[in-house]
């Protein structure tokens, strides 16, 4: 299965009680795989990810889990004992893979609340995002972060559509709070 994995600048993640190096195409096997004891951990949830490694220089990576999985219901956590790094991702496709996340299962709780909200969000880092969702979902940024907005379809929590947007002190300014009108972004100063 595909999943999400993070790691340090380093690329290298904690396992047990110390220090895992990958390399990237690599496929790493052990023999047992349990939940917060032993394997190789990675997340279904993107934002899962961001839960472990936070830091603005941190590295992120799909990957394919396989062999014997454990998943303990923390979270989207997984344990695996077959453990693949196929592509790495920035901070930012990483949030976006969250919100195709997000929309293919809206009815899963939404992980590591910090870079995802309901119905009204700010990010106040460069580099960094927020997403936030709802049925008439706003968001602020500074200038070079990004905001995902999630609309929901009315009477239900299916996510009709996405709209990021890019806070480049343009056509998207900073501190001005963006929303939803008519299929099109719009916004006003605050």
């Amino acid at each position: 299965m595909l999943a999400y994995k993070g790691f340090n600048s380093k690329l290298q993640a904690t396992m047990g009680n110390g220090v895992f190096q990958f390399e990237p195409g690599q496929t790493y096997e052990e023999s047992e795989c349990k939940c917060a004891h032993n394997g190789f951990h990675c997340a279904e949830n993107p934002l899962c990810a961001l839960g472990y490694y936070w830091a603005m220089d941190a590295r992120f990576f799909i990957v394919e889990a396989a062999g014997d999985i454990n998943q303990d219901g923390e979270g989207s956590r997984i344990s695996c004992t077959k453990l693949t790094l196929l592509r790495e991702i920035d901070r930012i496709k990483l949030a976006a893979h969250a919100c195709l996340y997000m929309q293919k299962y809206p009815e899963r709780k939404m992980e590591n609340s910090g870079y995802a909200t309901r119905d009204k969000g700010e990010c106040g880092q460069e580099g960094d995002f927020v997403i936030v969702r709802g049925k008439n979902p706003q968001a602020a940024g500074v200038k070079g972060s990004w905001i995902f907005l999630l609309k929901e379809a009315k009477g239900s929590g299916a996510i009709e559509a996405v709209y990021p947007v890019f806070i480049d002190g343009e056509e998207y300014k900073a501190g001005a709070w963006y929303g939803i009108r008519g299929g099109k972004i719009c916004g006003k100063k605050s």
